[in-house]
């Protein structure tokens, strides 16, 4: 994973994962289900952390090195659904409605802001690195 990349919000509908970190400390986070507290983690070298299987979860390499990491599942087709690129495969109307009532066209301007999985991270670390975001 590039320095300031991230491994964008996203579920496993079919398996647990675990991640292993090796040369940098990633962040990571997971969301459970409706009503679970947000779990924000930081996995340093040489230790692992495990996504539930279904729980919304994000990796980030928040260094300015690349990050390499080990990923393993407990099921030989995990399956991955990148949650904002998914949720805007929805009928616009639909996506509208789910976000508080946006229009149709609103809902397509915002979909040209959703780039694909691996992206750029957060803008502290893309200043601090020296990178500058561009278009994905």
């Amino acid at each position: 994973l590039g320095p300031c990349g991230m491994n964008s919000p996203h579920t496993h509908p079919r398996a647990t994962e675990i991640n292993f970190s090796i040369n940098t400390t990633l962040r990571g986070g997971v969301l459970v289900e409706n009503g679970a507290r947000f779990a924000e983690i930081d996995i340093r070298p040489g230790t692992a952390t495990v996504f539930p299987q279904g729980a919304i979860h994000f990796e980030m390499n928040p260094s300015c090195e690349d990050a390499m990491f080990v990923a393993g599942f407990n099921g030989e087709d995990p399956g991955v659904n990148q949650v904002a690129q998914r949720f805007f495969g929805l009928p616009p109307d639909i996506v509208g409605a789910a976000l508080g009532g946006l229009g149709v066209q609103e809902v397509a301007n915002l979909e040209n802001y959703i780039p694909d999985n691996v992206i750029l991270g957060v803008d502290e670390c893309l200043k601090r690195c020296g990178i500058e975001r561009v278009a994905q």
